[in-house]
Formats: C-alpha cells, sequence, structure tokens
C-alpha cells in the first residue's frame, strides 16, 4: 500500500505499528483529519436525565457508545491498513485485517471506514484502556482481541453506493453490505426508533445493564449526541476569579484532581457555579487563602486565577470527559507541586477536557487526599497514561523578558498605573503546548471598583506579539499617560 509508510514500523503482534504521521498520502490524511474534527466537534453531550427535553420525535438512529478509540479502515486495491486520526498505521498478518482484506473486493474505490477500534473482553464491555495496553505489548501484543466496529463511511463504497451518500442511513446500508458475514469487524448496531422513550428503553438495555458505555443517537437531520449518566466528581478547588461587576462574588473556580504521587493536576475551570448568593458565599469561603504561585493560569477572557491553598474539596458535575481535542490530540494539563504554602508548576501531562461542567456543591465530610480528591475518578473513564507514574520538573530553559514598558497617570491624589510586557519562552521547539511569545497588560486604578485587571495573549513570533503589543498602547494609553523610564 503506497500510501503508508513502514520503514519505522515495529513489531505488534503478528503485524507491525508505526509511530504518528506514517500516512504518505496528504489527501488521505487530510480527508480523516477533517472527519475526526466533525465528529469530535459535532458530538452533542446529553445525560440520560435529558433524554426527554431533546428528542422530541423524529427519526433516529441509536447504536451503543463503544469504549474504543477512533480509527479509519482503509481498503484499498486487495490491501487494508488501519489509520488513527494523527497518522499511526498498522498493518500486516492480523485477524482483524485478514477479515478485512476478504471486503475488498466488494469495494469501489479506496474505502475509507470510520469506527471504533477496541478489545474484546470475555468477561466485561471493552475498555480504552485495553487497547492503550495492546498497543504496548510489541511482538506479544494479543492483536487477536482487537475488533472494530465501523459506524460510518467516509470516502469509496460499494457497486449499490458510492460516497458522497448524504443520508446517514444510506452510509450504513454500504457499511452492512461490505461488512456481511465478518466477526472482528462488524457495523455498530444500530436501531431506528421515532420517539424518546424508545431511547430511554435502549439506555436501560444497554447502558445501564452495562453492556455500554453510552448511546450515540443520529437524528435524520445528521445531528450526532452523545447520551451517558452524568458523572460527577470531588475536586481540589485550587484558583478562583472575581466577578468585574461585583468583586464580592467568585466569576469562576480553577478544579486539580490529585494524582497517587500527591502532585496536582488541573481539571480545568467552572463558571457554572449558581446564583449570587451562591458566589458571595464562595467569596467568603476563599478570601484570605492565597498563596503565591509560579504559574499562570489564564481564563477565557484572560484574566488570571488567584491561587489558593488546597484546603476545600467540592463536588462538581459533567456530561462527559474528554481526553483528547477534536484533531485527536492529547488534553494536556499542567501538574502542580504544592509546598510550603506555594505552587510550583511541573509539567504538562495528558489529562481531560469537562464537557458541560457544573458545580454542585462543597464537600466539608471530604479532604484534599489522594483518596478524596483522587485522578482514578476521571482515569475510571478515560484512558491517561503515565498517571501512576511519578514525574519530575522539566527542565526548560527560562522565559526572557523582551520588552517592558510603564505608564502612570496622576488624578487628585491617586496614581494609576499600566504596565506592558512581552516574553520570549524559549520552550515553544521544546514543548509545542508552550507560546514562543507572551504578551501581558496590567492595568491598576485605586479608585475603581475592580482596581486590578490583566489580559493575557500569546503569539506565535516575534512580529505577531510586537503587533499585539503595539495594540494594547494604542487602545490603552492615551493623553495623559507618562512613561516611566526604567532605573
Amino acid at each position: 500500500m503506497d500510501m503508508i509508510r513502514l520503514d519505522a514500523a515495529t513489531p505488534f503482534g503478528t503485524g507491525v505499528i508505526t509511530d504518528y504521521s506514517c500516512v504518505s498520502n496528504t489527501n488521505l490524511m487530510n480527508m480523516m483529519i477533517r472527519y475526526r474534527r466533525m465528529v469530535a466537534g459535532g458530538y452533542q453531550a446529553v445525560t440520560s436525565e435529558e433524554i426527554a427535553d431533546h428528542f422530541m420525535g423524529g427519526r433516529f438512529f441509536v447504536s451503543p457508545k463503544i469504549d474504543g478509540e477512533i480509527w479509519f479502515l482503509v481498503l484499498d486495491g486487495n490491501d487494508a491498513c488501519m489509520v488513527s486520526p494523527r497518522g499511526r498505521v498498522i498493518h500486516g498478518s492480523i485477524p482483524l485485517l485478514e477479515e478485512a482484506r476478504s471486503f475488498a473486493p466488494r469495494c469501489v474505490g479506496t474505502t475509507i471506514i470510520a469506527g471504533e477500534l477496541f478489545a474484546a473482553n470475555k468477561t466485561a464491555r471493552p475498555r480504552v484502556g485495553d487497547v492503550a495496553m495492546l498497543f504496548g505489548g510489541g511482538a506479544a501484543a494479543q492483536v487477536e482481541a482487537l475488533g472494530f466496529a465501523p459506524f460510518d463511511l467516509v470516502a469509496g463504497g460499494d457497486g449499490q453506493g458510492v460516497m458522497p451518500l448524504n443520508s446517514y442511513e444510506d452510509r450504513l446500508a454500504v457499511l452492512t453490505r461490505l461488512c456481511e458475514g465478518g466477526k472482528r469487524v462488524t457495523p455498530v448496531k444500530t436501531e431506528v426508533v421515532g420517539a424518546a422513550s424508545d431511547i430511554v428503553t435502549l439506555f436501560a438495555d444497554w447502558v445501564t445493564d452495562g453492556k455500554a458505555e453510552g448511546l450515540v443517537v443520529r437524528s435524520s437531520s445528521e445531528r450526532i449526541y452523545k447520551v451517558k449518566e452524568a458523572i460527577t466528581i470531588d475536586a481540589a478547588i485550587i484558583g478562583y476569579t472575581l466577578r468585574s461587576e461585583d468583586p464580592n462574588q467568585v466569576r469562576s473556580i480553577l478544579f486539580a484532581l490529585m494524582r497517587e504521587d500527591g502532585m496536582y493536576q488541573i481539571l480545568g475551570p467552572i463558571g457554572n457555579l449558581g446564583d449570587d448568593d451562591q458566589r458571595v458565599k464562595l467569596m467568603e469561603l476563599l478570601v484570605g487563602t492565597e498563596s503565591m504561585s509560579d504559574y499562570r493560569h489564564a481564563s477565557s477572557s484572560g484574566e488570571l486565577y488567584r491561587f489558593v491553598r488546597p484546603t476545600h474539596v467540592a463536588e462538581i458535575k459533567v456530561s462527559d470527559l474528554q481526553s483528547q481535542d477534536s484533531s485527536g490530540q492529547p488534553a494536556k494539563r499542567m501538574v502542580l507541586k504544592f509546598e510550603s504554602d506555594r505552587w510550583e508548576s511541573v509539567r504538562l501531562m495528558p489529562g481531560v477536557s469537562m464537557i458541560h461542567p457544573v458545580f454542585l456543591r462543597m464537600r466539608p465530610d471530604k479532604q484534599v487526599n489522594v483518596a478524596d480528591v483522587r485522578i482514578s475518578q476521571v482515569t475510571d473513564r478515560c484512558h491517561l497514561p503515565d498517571v501512576q507514574s511519578k514525574i519530575t520538573v522539566a527542565d526548560l530553559p527560562k522565559s526572557e523578558l523582551i520588552r517592558r514598558e510603564v505608564y502612570t497617570k496622576k488624578t487628585k491624589d491617586q496614581v494609576a498605573v499600566r504596565k506592558l510586557l512581552v516574553w520570549k519562552t524559549h520552550k515553544e521547539s521544546i514543548d509545542p503546548s508552550y507560546p514562543a511569545f507572551v504578551v501581558h497588560f496590567t492595568d491598576y486604578s485605586a479608585g475603581r471598583k475592580e482596581p486590578l485587571t490583566r489580559e493575557v495573549r500569546l503569539a506565535p513570533t516575534h512580529s505577531a506579539a510586537m503587533q499585539i503589543a503595539e495594540g494594547m498602547l494604542e487602545e490603552n494609553i492615551k493623553k495623559g499617560w507618562e512613561r516611566v523610564q526604567p532605573s
């Protein structure tokens, strides 16, 4: 198969597996990346309690959500391979691929099928972590356990239907014909229903009984829903921001979970905290507990979180957790160490993104320890590599301050200060999660309702950073502001 590169492949059971970016056909890879983004970005998370609100009537294609990884089966000529959204390739005489090759004569042109790659388990339903374990097995990997559940047609087809096919029903019919007689490659089970009550029944049959992790529901208009039980997590509060319109209220809270080595991994922020009274109570709880931190975490609006001592636990609810972004890249979150009343950044590690997070309540009966705010609350649902490993502080070069400008303006007996800082991180080539440049603008005025505001912008190049900096100065430094010369 000339569209893949196997020169650096390593043994994988009776076949081989490559590292990432081993698809030489750019058009093929772009097609799979676009599909992955469309599906991941198009899913709407729905909890089991919300089924009646989202499915009022119509025609729905309902399938069990298999706990595996999204991969693509590529059939070209008489050959077959598996390709991940990041360009990792599985090839060779693996049972799954041998079966898929028997389907190749039915295909018209290069056929690409999207589905869930999973590891069969005789005693329980498949788990995504089982796939990751197989990938690490090398020549001894039990590849006969691999299965593939197709759920959509991306390219190609058969003699009765070739892409583009706008109807999911038509695409599913092609998959059924192509995979007829398959055991390891079998299209995902799909029921066509017309009412929310039918979806509730299928949820009870497939999910509540433990056969699947959730449902995937496709409407006749091609909208895709992922239906799961709501997830509750006990997490440590490590930071907060204030409401600009009322500094007595918390705007958002930053949460973390504790790894087995005692370090904290950021879970993410939540702004859905309840009514104004709840926000005031949270402010009263957190004020005065601030601590120093060498790590800066900015909110979506650019405001920096105020870090606090990890003494409080809250219960939160999410509709889903995702360990990858829409491109299939790991969702990395910072790991922090708390010692001597100070937070210290350690390094970015694979983490999760929360979907529709909501603050439920404080948990005074819980403590911030490895048991009560354990990271396994997440890893029970998402595979995270190296979560049990003890990690050390990353040896990264220091950032360089390349521009600093301070301006003051005196009004009556008060002096307002505005400061521009630009850093070159020197880290982007070592860890791509770091930006090349950071632009920071501080605005302090004692007479305002909220005296201190900050804006943080990231830039990939020196010229882009300088353009952002000039824009900030043009917007904020008007008549009456005087530049303070550095001493």
